[in-house]
């Protein structure tokens, strides 16, 4: 198991998504991203998973989600349908931690961008999906990729760049946002 330093509770998350995920026959891999795998996170940094699937599986996820989601205070979810290759749900939680799951289809060429943790692999699928371009920054984010339905989260994620000070990325991402909205 992935040892989270100093994230007690992105660590939760992590071995709860695991626990739930790992043992279905197609989920085939689960790759930690984002800033808790370059080791950059914070407290109110998001854990980044994604899960590599098969036979249609991110389309008959439903219970797994829910299993994951039980016993936990939610504040915020938001759920995308399943296209032919993916899904995903981010979540926003009570206690202001929060988690994006992305169930990636093993054969959607997928480009996976360094840095990244194997936090298991069955079936080979991680070097499939290996690019080496670098992964995209905040700084590169669309706003209002998801519409409405994405408001709140782009909201939450100008009030985490605020917290660590990073206010000029945030006041341009709250320009680009008004202009979308506008």
């Amino acid at each position: 198991m992935k040892q989270l330093h100093g994230l007690p509770l992105q660590q939760a998350l992590l071995e709860e998504a695991l626990r739930v995920f790992e043992p279905e026959l197609d989920v085939v891999a689960a790759v930690l991203v984002g800033s808790v795998a370059k080791g950059s996170a914070d407290r109110v940094s998001d854990l980044d998973l994604l899960l590599f699937t098969r036979n249609g599986f991110h389309r008959r996820a439903d219970q797994a989600f829910a299993d994951f989601e039980a016993d936990k205070a939610i504040f915020h979810r938001l759920t995308t349908p399943a296209s032919n290759a993916s899904c995903f749900r981010k979540y926003l939680f009570e206690d202001l931690t929060s988690a994006e799951l992305h169930l990636i289809d093993e054969d959607a060429g997928f480009p996976l961008c360094p840095p990244y943790a194997v936090l298991f692999d069955k079936a080979g699928a991680v070097a499939r999906q290996h690019h080496d371009k670098p992964a995209p920054e905040h700084s590169e984010a669309t706003p209002y990729s998801l519409g409405d339905q994405g408001l709140l989260w782009e909201l939450f994620n100008c009030i985490k760049w605020l917290s660590r000070g990073e206010s000029e990325q945030t006041k341009r991402y709250l320009r680009l946002l008004a202009a979308k909205l506008s």
